[in-house]
């Protein structure tokens, strides 16, 4: 994790905001620390989007003052700091009453003693990336925040992520958990009840494995529609299969899944594509012609001595047994031939393109 480290003085909300709107335009340069501060011209300065990034603030100030500086911020940036206690972060959002945005990332943010006596509605969108944010505090912090729509806890070292029966948090809708250490999907599947109108889930860059064996609980996320899973260490594609549990995907992202073997994009599209009927993006882009692929994965279960698979006779019922391809040698390197037809007796001549994959 990056945290600001430095011996200069921590400041407060207010010290820094004023030192930004300073009309000095000057930059103060210290030797001995990365850390600079430049000072931008208030003429340049949007009150609706409030950025005090790296700017060594521990706490938020006198209320009053923050208050007449934050009346119409709906956007903060307050990544890089020095917050450590939750307390200073409520005093911030009693007196941002439009605030709907807020980056708290790199603060580390460890203190949760004192919570707050009434919620904060307006806030939709939470980052705390990289803050070593105890899974605990957060669930202490939700309830909170009752308009909450996205959350990112990325980069915390989470592994498991283990809720009760009453929490209950449906607003959100987007909850990113990129780059954390969750091996199994056993350990998160407290969230489906937690989160019931969770539409999308980051899991991308931890060491995902499996995804169990519990169906019911993982069709417990009854709305997730798209599921982020790059670079993840899925041990075989039968944990691919399992992703239909997800009722409602519709859209999944699998980039750089090298766990599962050498392949080609085009392979792993194909894959994906006949395993997952339901799935209408793969990485952002639109299924290939799906008869096309589910042929392709049959013909490449009955070359593996794998036609026992359910969905190889999930899609047995669906085509029958396959004709066997012709054995012809075109003597071509390339993924792509180019085949002149012609029907003399019908004066028909046409080129046509062929992908070496199309069965």
């Amino acid at each position: 994790h990056y945290f600001i480290q430095s011996n200069l003085r921590a400041m407060s909300i207010v010290e820094a905001y004023e030192k930004k709107m300073s009309d000095e335009e000057e930059e103060d340069r210290d030797p001995n620390s990365e850390i600079q501060v430049v000072f931008v011209k208030r003429k340049h300065f949007k009150l609706s989007n409030l950025v005090l990034d790296n700017s060594l603030i521990s706490k938020t100030g006198a209320l009053d003052k923050v208050e007449s500086i934050c009346s119409k911020v709906t956007e903060c940036d307050l990544s890089r700091n020095k917050f450590s206690d939750w307390a200073e972060i409520f005093n911030l959002l009693s007196v941002g009453k439009k605030m709907e945005f807020l980056n708290l990332s790199y603060n580390q943010l460890s203190g949760c003693d004192t919570l707050p006596s009434n919620p904060f509605s307006t806030l939709k969108c939470l980052v705390l990336y990289g803050n070593a944010v105890p899974w605990k505090h957060m669930l202490a912090v939700l309830p909170f925040l009752p308009g909450l729509c996205n959350l990112n806890i990325g980069h915390n070292n989470l592994s498991h992520l283990p809720c009760e029966p009453d929490h209950h948090f449906p607003s959100l809708l987007e909850l990113n958990l990129i780059h954390n250490n969750i091996t199994s999907f056993c350990d998160v599947t407290d969230l489906g009840p937690t989160f019931p109108n969770l539409q999308t889930l980051v899991l991308s860059d931890n060491p995902l494995q499996a995804f169990g064996e519990d169906e019911k609980a993982v069709s417990e996320f009854g709305n997730i529609t798209k599921l982020h899973l790059n670079n993840i260490s899925l041990t075989s594609w039968d944990e691919v299969f399992k992703l239909r549990w997800f009722l409602k995907l519709t859209d999944v992202r699998m980039g750089q899944l090298t766990s599962l073997g050498e392949m080609k994009e085009e392979e792993r599209r194909r894959m994906v594509c006949a395993l997952l009927p339901d799935i209408t993006l793969f990485n952002g882009s639109t299924v290939p012609d799906r008869d096309m692929a589910e042929r392709w994965y049959m013909r490449r279960c009955q070359a593996n001595g794998d036609s026992t698979s359910t969905r190889y006779l999930e899609l047995y019922e669906k085509y029958g047994e396959l004709p066997e391809l012709g054995d012809i040698s075109l003597d071509h390197s390339g993924e792509v031939i180019s085949l002149l037809l012609r029907v003399p007796d019908k004066g028909v001549e046409m080129l046509r393109s062929f992908s070496l994959y199309d069965s």
